[in-house]
């Protein structure tokens, strides 16, 4: 058992949430306290010199002042930092980098990076699902849709929406922020908006009672993110855990590393373009059996190589704290 203090990102809604999880996953087998950043540098000398913590490890980092960072160092105590938003601030996460011993990231391309400038342990570590949280049930109508997708509304995802509601005759649902970006479909019959952001056993209500989710992934060259470096993401993103979790259906944008995760064809389905997408969507619509096989299949996985428990239980043999 090791003692571990860690660090939260400061950010609310969905971190809160990985927080929690990161943290439950990490007492089953160490022991933990928490610091707070607010609480000051002062407290921060105090509960290291009364815990003696073997590592201190803190999620995204970008709240977290450098100089605690490196006074921690200098202590001589083992500093991580998990990278949640890779590859879209990697102006930022670059620079920070250097301060930390271990840096985890949830893209490979983002650690290719990391180690061609000179970092020796920076790992891949994707974010993970809670099937305490994610698990297959019986919902409610109102949860019920032919295709579903929960998320920010980015450029592209607002126009595969549009372009879907066009083009099909099918029931949409979409979880967000979705009222301006669809303004114009406001009166589409098809179209059903969950307005503002929905905590996690919500979603995987939305996930049960959806045929298929659609699963896309951030733009790399967001005119809002802080990737001006131009690193294209590889990895897929945490959403496709929570997914395969709740045993539900989804067609995921494709990704270099996908099947590091999953067995294509078998426990999850991809798409390159709207064509290939829109072509998937009326196959597997009219293909229940083979789509709650794939489903199942694909929460199999899941439970084996995907929580945060296995997660965490990686990043310690890493740093050698197993």
């Amino acid at each position: 058992m090791m003692k571990i203090l860690f660090i939260p990102s400061a950010y609310k809604g969905i971190y809160e949430w990985f927080e929690k999880s990161i943290i439950t996953a990490l007492r089953k087998n160490h022991e933990i306290r928490m610091f707070h950043i607010h609480s000051g540098f002062n407290e921060l000398k105090i509960i290291t010199q009364r815990f003696k913590p073997d590592l201190v490890l803190t999620l995204v980092g970008f709240k977290f002042p450098l100089a605690m960072v490196q006074w921690l160092k200098k202590q001589e105590i083992l500093t991580a930092v998990w990278f949640t938003e890779d590859p879209y601030y990697m102006d930022r996460t670059v620079v920070l980098s250097r301060y930390y011993d271990y840096v985890f990231s949830i893209d490979s391309a983002a650690v290719d990076y990391y180690k061609n400038r000179g970092h020796d342990h920076a790992y891949l570590l994707s974010l993970a699902t809670s099937p305490e949280v994610f698990f297959p049930k019986q919902i409610e109508p109102k949860y019920k849709s032919d295709i579903c997708m929960v998320g920010f509304p980015y450029p592209e995802r607002v126009r595969d929406v549009q372009r879907l509601l066009k083009n099909t005759p099918y029931k949409i649902q979409v979880v967000g922020k979705w009222i301006n970006p669809l303004y114009k479909f406001r009166q589409n019959p098809n179209l059903k908006i969950h307005e503002g952001w929905v905590e996690p056993k919500i979603v995987s209500d939305f996930y049960n009672g959806a045929k298929i989710v659609l699963n896309t992934h951030r733009p790399y060259n967001l005119q809002q993110n802080m990737n001006q470096l131009g690193i294209v993401g590889k990895s897929i993103n945490n959403r496709a855990f929570d997914v395969a979790s709740s045993a539900a259906f989804q067609l995921i944008e494709s990704k270099v590393d996908l099947n590091e995760h999953f067995i294509e064809n078998e426990e999850i389905v991809s798409f390159n373009n709207f064509s290939e997408l829109s072509e998937k969507i009326h196959y597997y619509m009219n293909a229940d059996d083979e789509r709650k096989l794939i489903a199942n299949k694909a929460r199999e996985r899941v439970l084996k190589e995907h929580t945060f428990e296995k997660r965490l239980n990686k990043m310690m043999s890493l740093l050698n704290l197993s």
